[in-house]
């Protein structure tokens, strides 16, 4: 009983500023109200699906939010091995020097890439000096997907240098002793160790750049648009409340399914090898 009243606080800080607005949007796409009330119907939902315009919209942000997640991984995961071996000090002043973008403001940060890869930006004025022509790298899936992996690289190397730490060293000796390589031993204790952080990182970068909307507007434009931008543009550019209310949902309950069925694979994975 006491430990319910302590979570208490919690659960009701999270009713309030998360599940009823959920309900509200969830409720709100499916209500037609007229002059004789209300009815429930799925008529906006059968429009969604039927349009190819917003199959793309779910289609691109789900790729560009994939593409992020594996590059912060891809990133993160050597980092965090390295971190492993370094001493207590040299880990904190690495670990200040790579997570300090979290203490600058998102807009910041993107309106820099927007000065590094803009079409005069410093990229290209430097491939002009060296003779090359200049390269797209903005309003385009690219730049997107450089700006998120940059906003979200710090929480995918919190979450696997978290598991790293733990990693106990005299496995990785025992492996050594009995003929594993280095590859084998990473293959096979490391990141299976791992993994816990590694589907935690995941599941962070993956939904905040499936909702992220500041870098998509500001590196993507119009060219790039995704279902953040896009609820954006149907609520408060045109009205639309109930049309965004359904394009929120269907991203809700998509990232929704997608977390669910990884973290349901982890796990599965997980029971498999401890009864190997």
């Amino acid at each position: 009983m006491r430990s319910a009243s302590l979570i208490m606080p919690a659960l009701i800080f999270i009713a309030a500023l998360f599940l009823a607005p959920v309900v509200q949007i969830l409720a709100g796409s499916f209500v037609q109200v007229h002059s004789g009330g209300w009815t429930l119907t799925a008529g906006l939902y059968e429009a969604f699906f039927a349009d190819a315009y917003s199959w793309g919209l779910l289609e691109r942000t789900l790729r560009i939010s994939a593409i992020t997640t594996l590059a912060c991984l891809v990133m993160a995961f050597p980092v965090a091995l390295l971190m492993r071996r370094l001493s207590s000090t040299q880990r904190t002043v690495l670990a200040i020097l790579l997570l300090s973008p979290l203490l600058t403001s998102v807009v910041v940060r993107t309106l820099a890439w927007v000065i590094l890869l803009g079409p005069v930006g410093l990229i290209n004025k430097t491939l002009g000096v060296l003779g090359i022509a200049p390269v797209a790298l903005m309003y385009n899936d690219v730049g997107v997907i450089i700006g998120l992996t940059h906003v979200f690289f710090g929480y995918m190397l919190l979450a696997i240098t978290a598991s790293m730490l733990k990693l106990d060293e005299r496995l990785m000796l025992a492996a050594i002793n009995l003929g594993a390589s280095r590859w084998q031993v990473l293959r096979t204790i490391i990141f299976p160790l791992c993994l816990p952080g590694v589907l935690s990182g995941s599941v962070l970068v993956f939904t905040m750049s499936a909702s992220a909307y500041i870098v998509p507007v500001l590196l993507g434009g119009t060219a790039t648009k995704v279902m953040a931008t896009e609820v954006y543009d149907l609520a408060i550019n045109y009205l639309e409340w109930k049309e965004a209310a359904v394009v929120a949902a269907v991203l809700f309950v998509t990232v929704w399914l997608i977390v669910a069925a990884v973290t349901r694979l982890a796990a599965r994975h997980e029971r498999i090898g401890e009864g190997g």
